[in-house]
């Protein structure tokens, strides 16, 4: 059935099919869309939300917001799309109208959509018209504009949603006047030219605001390696053009390269709150004037028509206005990801006359932009929100940073020699709109971020900071990525599946990292590392004893504790290992001298961390109750359990046994279940361990409660074989408990203090 072009209409099987299509071909492809909505005032904006404005990279995007909106609000969306999409083929052009598409020069456009907005539909508009592929969209005087492919020339942006909203938002004031004054016979009129079957449909709409939502897309990463998309084009026409190439390249990779398209909402922009009060009481005087939303919408003036005049000069002062402020939010709900940093600060350097940089410097001053960046309140891409990734930066190398540089390099951009980082003249080249793309993704990442002013402050910023950052300072930085980490691991195991085994856990101590530094900077410092379950409030009083002493102090959580029992599922002993080498390059930022302390699997991992640093730093390594052997010899099966679990995970991601109850000691610190999984990585690393001799340049102490119910006594007598150490001694502590060090059983925190000394 065919589609009337002058009144399109939406037809909602066909949308709904394709609503269900596009939630199918997303789970296919690996482009992983987010509509960020993360609380209620964000829901709220896109319920309320009537136009709806987004930036414009790739051809594919046009078609995705109005189905995200659809499936977050039930409401059916209006776009507007090229004229060139509705040329030729008339199957697909009518497709196009079916599902809420109209061209840019459908006749009578504003009126028709502010029709559609009455009647409940959203808008959807890009208001950069094409594509901006350089993401440029400041010019040299620090304005809004964007290169026009028709003009061949930089414009500025379209203002039409700004129109619609504004008169749409007189045309209500009108009807609101008319229906305080008692005039209902203009209202029926309205209601009878746009189709309301009942008046009180259309006064519903006109008591609500028209709210314009600026929202913007980030792709990232985006890639320039060759893809399927672009091999198929090239195998059946050998002949295609510069542009069509170009775009299969980028968008084929954002489509098929595993992506994040994050998708943000900014502060939604209220129309009448650009009349001004005397303005408000002029509208319904103008609008009477018009008999039609076809004349209420034409801008020019009619010849002799005072009113027109007034509304004439008066929208396109307003609308301009309102077009800038709508462009101003919608380029501030950029994502910001780890390579917009790294471009701008890439070009910042070439700016300032430097062709070279060592790779330490320029990863310290990426670290360093993010860390800063970290505090405002612009919206960072999630792997610059989760230490685990970003931190990597200066740890052991991050893959979100090699594959930005593996891109540079391979656009011949800067290349790496000698352990520095050599920026190419091809940086400042000039690109044509369709080589841009292909040829200085830098350009493109650097521009996306360049309205955001503050941002671009911050990270020049850092740049100026980098060389007076000195260790301290970076290990406060260190510190606090260890706090945001246990925040990001509490967060990503609180979804509903884990829900049952959380509900049961009891712990309620502090279970983040904890640093008590001394007042004498020069102090001795002191690394304490919990045991298996348990999270570094196990040794806090300890620790406070330790600092009263006068040592600096900083408490270890283990990854996986504190946070969830399937948290420690995910876990192996090398995380563990990683936990303890990040607590002592924080500590060793502060002393030259540090001590080591670690209770039951802290203990081991304080021998393990000891043995593969032989340096003169660490002075002393206290081990108390470290498992060896255990009592339960129940734990010869762990083994079986865990490669049984293995076995059934493709039947069930949990597994057979996936925890046993746990019956803690100190149930505050503790968790009331054991993964199993966990189990068998502590027997891995007791394996790993006591295969050969531990050879440790320090002092070492260990401690062993000699009726402990959960290690064996024999544990003691193994390790002390398997040592080989300048001082060593071994104290038994008269207990029945394998908590000793928390309930400070026979003055074992005292004597760990003397053992110190």
């Amino acid at each position: 059935m065919g589609n009337n072009v002058e009144n399109p209409q939406i037809n909602t099987a066909v949308y709904d099919f394709c609503v269900r299509a596009f939630r199918t071909t997303k789970k296919l492809l690996k482009l992983n869309i987010k509509l960020h909505q993360d609380d209620d005032s964000n829901h709220d904006t896109v319920r309320e939300g009537n136009i709806f404005l987004f930036n414009h990279f790739a051809r594919f995007e046009t078609f995705i917001p109005q189905y995200l909106i659809h499936e977050a609000t039930g409401a059916y969306c209006r776009s507007v799309a090229a004229a060139e999409f509705f040329d030729g083929d008339e199957r697909f052009s009518q497709f196009l109208y079916s599902i809420g598409v109209v061209p840019n020069d459908l006749p009578d456009l504003f009126p028709f959509l502010a029709r559609e907005l009455l009647h409940g539909h959203k808008l959807i508009v890009f208001p950069e018209g094409g594509m901006v592929k350089d993401k440029r969209v400041i010019d040299e005087r620090g304005e809004y504009s964007v290169f026009s492919r028709s003009a061949n020339e930089r414009r500025k942006h379209h203002r039409g949603s700004a129109v619609i909203a504004l008169a749409l938002d007189a045309f209500k004031t009108a009807l609101l006047h008319d229906y305080a004054a008692g005039k209902y016979e203009r209202i029926d009129r309205w209601a009878e030219q746009l189709l309301f079957d009942d008046v009180e449909e259309l006064m519903a709409q006109a008591i609500k605001p028209t709210v314009i939502v600026p929202s913007h897309i980030t792709f990232y990463p985006i890639r320039v390696s060759d893809n399927i998309l672009h091999q198929a084009a090239r195998l059946f026409n050998r002949g295609i053009n510069k542009r069509f190439a170009e775009e299969l390249i980028i968008e084929g990779n954002l489509l098929f390269k595993e992506t994040d398209m994050d998708i943000r909402f900014s502060r939604p922009i209220v129309a009448g709150n650009y009349w001004r009060w005397w303005e408000k009481r002029l509208l319904p005087n103008v609008v009477h004037r018009f008999e039609s939303l076809n004349e209420l919408f034409a801008l020019e003036p009619r010849a002799g028509h005072w009113g027109g005049r007034i509304h004439a000069i008066g929208m396109k002062a307003k609308s301009n206005r309102l077009r800038d402020a709508y462009m101003h939010s919608m380029y501030e709900a950029v994502t910001i990801n780890l390579a917009h940093i790294a471009s701008l600060i890439v070009l910042r350097l070439f700016q300032q006359g430097l062709r070279r940089i060592s790779c330490v410097r320029f990863h310290k001053m990426l670290y360093l932009s993010i860390k800063l960046l970290q505090t405002s309140n612009y919206d960072l891409h999630r792997s610059l929100l989760n230490p685990e990734e970003y931190s990597a930066i200066i740890d052991r190398g991050s893959i979100r940073l090699e594959q930005f540089l593996k891109t540079a390099t391979n656009m011949k951009l800067l290349h790496v020699e000698s352990g520095e980082y050599i920026l190419d003249q091809k940086l400042i080249h000039d690109f044509e709109i369709d080589e841009v793309r292909t040829e200085n993704l830098i350009s493109v990442y650097a521009n996306e971020i360049s309205p955001l002013s503050k941002v671009t402050r911050i990270i020049e910023n850092a740049i100026a900071r980098t060389d007076k950052v000195d260790t301290r300072a970076l290990a406060d930085y260190r510190f606090n990525d260890q706090l945001l980490a246990f925040d990001w691991d509490y967060q990503k195991f609180q979804r509903e599946r884990y829900a049952e085994i959380n509900a049961q856990q009891t712990q309620t101590a502090d279970a983040n990292w904890y640093f008590l530094k001394s007042k004498n900077k020069n102090a001795e410092a002191v690394l304490l590392i919990h045991g298996f379950l348990a999270s570094p409030a196990e040794l806090r009083s300890l620790g406070e004893r330790l600092h009263i002493q006068g040592y600096h102090v900083l408490g270890v959580r283990l990854k996986g504790h504190g946070t969830s029992p399937w948290d420690l599922r995910s876990r192996s002993w090398q995380d563990w290992m990683n936990s303890v080498q990040r607590g002592y390059d924080i500590i060793k930022a502060y002393s030259q001298v540090v001590h080591i302390v670690g209770f039951s699997t802290g203990g081991l991992l304080a021998l393990r961390h000891a043995e593969n640093n032989p340096n003169r730093r660490i002075k002393t390594v206290v081990s108390v109750s470290a498992p060896v052997h255990f009592r339960n010899k129940n734990m010869v099966f762990v083994p079986l359990l865990h490669h049984a679990n293995r076995l059934v995970s493709w039947v069930t991601e949990e597994g057979l046994v996936p925890f046993r109850p746990n019956r803690p000691e100190n149930p505050e610190v503790n968790y009331q279940h054991i993964p199993i999984r966990a189990l068998y990585q502590l027997q891995q690393f007791i394996d790993k361990l006591t295969a050969n001799t531990v050879t440790i340049n320090a002092n070492v102490h260990l401690f062993q409660s000699d009726k402990d119910p959960v290690v064996d006594p024999k544990s003691v007598d193994t390790l002390e074989k398997l040592i080989q150490s300048e001082k060593m001694s071994v104290t038994r502590l008269d207990s029945d408990i394998h908590g000793v060090v928390y309930r400070n059983i026979d003055n074992v925190q005292q004597k760990i203090c003397a053992s110190l000394l």
